[in-house]
């Protein structure tokens, strides 16, 4: 047995050493005797490789470095059916979450999936119309969490309810359905409003607080409705005002969950191969954060994915693009995240190497964690600008944070240009300015420490081959 197969042939040897002592003491030992100590030999060996293939790093993981966040910020493994690769994310300073799809029916072979029941409409107008199953199938499920091999209820854990499903967004399309009028027992569209949105926020907030009630040490948030639900074209192609409008909505809706939630998800999965998609993270978090202030100081977490999503009929599933990957990973951070979750569902890995660009995601991360207190503590420039309109001037992507009067942190990114390209950038640090250069589409962060100016940069070459073979 080489070192090579066997990293722990010192470990061998020092088992070995009372098999071969009895040997010296007791030369003319019986033939059983030496079968019983040959067993015990070869007993000695296949714990010693066991021991090597449970410590040696699951594929993938040998250059990918350790993510330890400080100062309440924090990153979060859910990728799901890669269990192996969850052990060595928890390793290297990911914190756990237990996610739950409360309206399925496993047991039941889905035959009283709740999804399945109010998909009969699409979209559904009728939230009273709640299936009398509602609350044992969420009940059930709720209690099976803590039969998973996996359970996390530690103080670093947190529960999400995965609820997802489309209503009628046009309250007077909801209003002329008479099912849904008969239902409300109200008078007027007005009155039909509050009601509609009242009630089918009851489908979202019952279930976290049945989950609060059994894992209560758990902070408890939902995936699904968000206080600004996610948007592309929306933020793209609107100011400020109609932006506003589109997602007045959102926020008589959330009114009736806030209460019931610990913390916010923000959905930052990408869509496309393009710039915008950096000012669409930057946006959708921004504009969750300050949306969110009017009910305290509860934490937003962003919720990423390494692959486009696989709505997009033509990169679907693929892995993104290194810079891409960058930008998830740590723009969050500078727009008021405190977390950033990275989900997946990856049951073809079988222990395989999992994505070709972890190593980048965690190098990442890496960069926000080394400076975690400071970024945590720090305070945003007033005058730095909105995502939303940098997206529309097609500007490069900046956002300051100021430390202390000689101290300062700073993103910088141009997506807009090409990956060869270079670019400069005038940033105001007080009553210095300072001019950066900006290179590539590479995702930078600026540490300005009195006179010394630090480039944390990733390197991109630390890619591997992509695994692009995604089972969704």
């Amino acid at each position: 047995m080489t070192n090579e197969k066997c990293p722990s042939t010192h470990s061998c040897r020092e088992r070995l050493q009372p098999v071969k002592s009895a040997f010296r003491k007791f030369p003319s030992i019986c033939c059983s005797g030496m079968l019983m100590l040959g067993c015990l030999v070869l007993l000695l060996l296949s714990t010693a490789a066991a021991e090597n293939r449970v410590t040696a790093p699951a594929e993938g993981w040998q250059n990918v470095r350790t993510v330890r966040m400080s100062g309440g910020l924090r990153a979060f493994w859910d990728v799901g059916g890669a269990p192996r690769h969850r052990t060595e994310a928890l390793k290297h300073g990911f914190d756990s979450v237990n996610l739950l799809g409360d309206y399925s029916d496993y047991p039941g072979k889905q035959k009283r999936n709740i999804n399945n029941y109010v998909h009969r409409h699409r979209p559904a107008k009728n939230p009273w119309d709640r299936p009398e199953f509602f609350e044992e199938i969420v009940r059930r499920n709720i209690s099976q969490v803590a039969r998973r091999k996996n359970v996390c209820t530690d103080a670093r854990s947190i529960f999400v309810h995965d609820i997802e499903f489309d209503f009628e967004q046009d309250v007077t399309k909801a209003w002329a359905d008479p099912e849904a009028r008969k239902a409300s027992g109200v008078a007027t569209l007005n009155e039909f409003k509050e009601a509609y949105l009242a009630e089918w926020a009851k489908w979202f907030w019952l279930p976290c607080k049945w989950g609060k009630e059994a894992f209560p040490e758990l902070p408890t948030g939902l995936y699904g409705p968000q206080p600004f639900r996610r948007d592309y074209w929306g933020i793209a192609s609107k100011d400020a005002a109609q932006i506003d409008g589109t997602h007045a909505l959102d926020a008589v809706f959330w009114k009736y969950i806030d209460p019931h939630v610990d913390f916010y998800v923000a959905s930052i999965y990408v869509f496309y191969d393009a710039p915008g998609s950096v000012f669409y993270i930057a946006s959708n978090v921004e504009e969750n954060f300050k949306r969110t202030r009017q009910y305290g100081d509860k934490p937003v977490y962003a919720y990423s994915w390494l692959r486009y999503h696989n709505s997009n009929k033509k990169i679907g599933g693929r892995e993104l693009a290194p810079w891409l990957v960058d930008a998830t990973a740590v723009v969050p951070y500078f727009y008021g995240a405190r977390g950033n979750v990275l989900w997946g569902w990856e049951p073809q890995s079988k222990g395989k190497k999992l994505y070709g660009n972890l190593p980048i995601y965690a190098d990442s991360l890496g960069r926000v964690a080394d400076l975690s207190n400071k970024i945590a503590n720090a305070t945003p420039v007033p005058d730095n600008r909105l995502a939303h309109v940098l997206w529309k001037e097609k500007q490069p992507l900046v956002r300051q944070l100021k430390v202390s009067d000689t101290e300062w942190i700073i993103l910088a990114m141009n997506p807009w240009q090409a990956e060869d390209a270079r670019s400069q950038i005038e940033v105001a640090c007080g009553r210095r300015s300072l001019t950066l250069e900006l290179q590539g589409r590479h995702c930078d962060i600026f540490h300005i420490d009195g006179n010394k100016v630090k480039r944390l940069q990733v390197d991109y070459d630390k890619a591997t081959e992509p695994v692009n073979n995604s089972v969704l």
